[in-house]
């Protein structure tokens, strides 16, 4: 009979051990670009735990589980090495959720133990008290893993912004409130070690008060971990609007640029236009005196100067043409070869800042995609199909990108990864405007941004 229990003690441990792995690596999962690390973090916790349960000497169960979450970081670490700052609250969090769970979990149990108690179960025969144990351990298990299942989802929803970098002093602030708890978590363990070398007894067995107390308090810091992660989403969400008001301020900036320039270059039409009486008189004179080759400069001279006023690009709309000529001077600048088939939507309803705001965005985020490229090429095109008016840019690009699977967004793997990223954000704000909204795919080593926007 001892064998049965020794067993079934056993496999409850394992099963619950497992049970946490598991919820670790569902937990690590969505912050992870490498999903794979997400799958041995769990595993790597569950070996370390059995390792440390089924190997003496005896551990203690605080340390045991640090040591189980320390080999789950070092694996991912290993795996995905940025942003292991937030490698670090992950596990944090998990230890104490876990703890969390285990207290509201094992109350509950002792609960049914007692109600078993009250109708004298101890004293019939001993199946019936293994059978009472293995109800009642399942019983554990299952809340514990309901318990433990639905603080990670909370937590994983109240964290927003996954793929965006944690800063050092961001995670000291963050592990402000964990390390709060924990405090009490080694406070509770260690008042009910002292109470059971003076009375060898369980503080719980005489003082049934003391396990609410606890519970009420796990409760108490489970919220205010979801509150800790919500406010830190919230300051991101400022910051990050913040980052985007600034984006816009300067676009604005640069649309003034480009209106003041367009003016200019309206001034310079009609002086053009003004003088153009006086330019052909003289090349009349010119043919008449039969000097070809003086008609010939002074022809060459006037279509310099014509181009100079006008541009290359025709796109439809003045302000789209000086965005395309000072695109593709910059291109050229940098090597890079700019071909440009864009065409304003005409008649439609399309504010000219807002088609400003997507090309700047769009050309500059192309040319700096073009860096390390052998062979640097941007394609910009448009057409309209009835309402529906495509905007697609594609440009060299070397390396892969990963998509945020919340967002749709690339994700950088630059150090300033903070500062990238808004120039499609602010894309994707202006699509949403005209009811469409953005493609990125990489194919044959090219960049490719689908723009689709709804004309009326």
């Amino acid at each position: 009979m001892e064998l049965y229990w020794n067993i079934a003690a056993g496999t409850v441990s394992c099963v619950a051990i497992g049970m946490t792995s598991y919820l670790l690596h569902w937990l690590v999962k969505p912050f992870l670009q490498n999903k794979k690390a997400a799958v041995f973090a769990g595993a790597v916790h569950f070996a370390a735990m059995m390792i440390m349960y089924f190997i003496p000497p005896e551990i203690n169960g605080m340390v045991a589980y640090a040591v189980g979450v320390l080999a789950a970081f070092i694996v991912m670490y290993a795996l995905d090495r940025r942003n292991w700052e937030q490698k670090i609250f992950l596990c944090f969090t998990i230890y104490l959720l876990d703890w969390i769970s285990h207290g509201i979990a094992i109350l509950l149990r002792d609960a049914g133990y007692g109600i078993f108690n009250f109708f004298q179960v101890e004293q019939q025969d001993e199946w019936l008290q293994f059978a009472v144990f293995v109800f009642l351990s399942v019983f554990y298990v299952l809340i514990r893993f309901l318990c433990l299942k639905l603080f990670v989802y909370m937590v994983n929803r109240a964290y927003g912004y996954k793929q965006e970098n944690m800063t050092g002093k961001e995670l000291a602030l963050m592990l402000s409130t964990p390390l709060s708890v924990l405090a009490g978590y080694c406070a509770f363990q260690f008042f009910s070690e002292i109470y059971l070398l003076d009375s060898d007894q369980y503080i719980w067995q005489v003082h049934m008060e003391f396990w609410w107390i606890k519970v009420i308090y796990q409760l108490v810091s489970f919220v205010a971990i979801v509150l800790s992660v919500f406010t830190y989403q919230k300051i991101k969400s400022a910051y990050k609007k913040e980052r985007e008001d600034a984006v816009l301020i300067e676009q604005m900036d640069h649309m003034k640029e480009h209106i003041a320039e367009v003016e200019t270059r309206y001034a310079e039409i009609r002086r053009l236009k003004h003088d153009m009486g006086n330019h052909v008189v003289t090349l009349e004179n010119l043919v008449l005196r039969e000097k070809p080759q003086e008609a010939e400069k002074y022809l060459a001279r006037l279509k310099k100067e014509l181009w100079e006023v006008t541009g290359e690009e025709s796109s439809g709309n003045p302000v789209v043409d000086v965005i395309l000529n000072e695109s593709s001077r910059r291109a050229e600048e940098r090597g890079i070869r700019f071909t440009a088939d864009f065409h304003f939507p005409g008649e439609a309803v399309m504010d000219a800042f807002d088609l400003s705001i997507i090309l700047n965005n769009t050309i500059n985020n192309a040319i700096e995609g073009c860096e390390g490229s052998d062979h640097p090429q941007i394609r910009l095109i448009s057409y309209r199909k009835k309402n529906v008016y495509m905007i697609e840019c594609a440009n060299s690009f070397v390396g892969e990108i990963r998509l945020d699977e919340e967002s749709g967004m690339p994700v950088t793997s630059k150090k300033d990864a903070q500062e990238h990223g808004y120039g499609l954000i602010s894309i994707r704000n202006v699509a949403q405007k005209y009811y469409g909204d953005i493609d990125i795919r990489l194919k044959n080593g090219k960049f490719i941004l689908s723009i689709m926007l709804m004309l009326r």
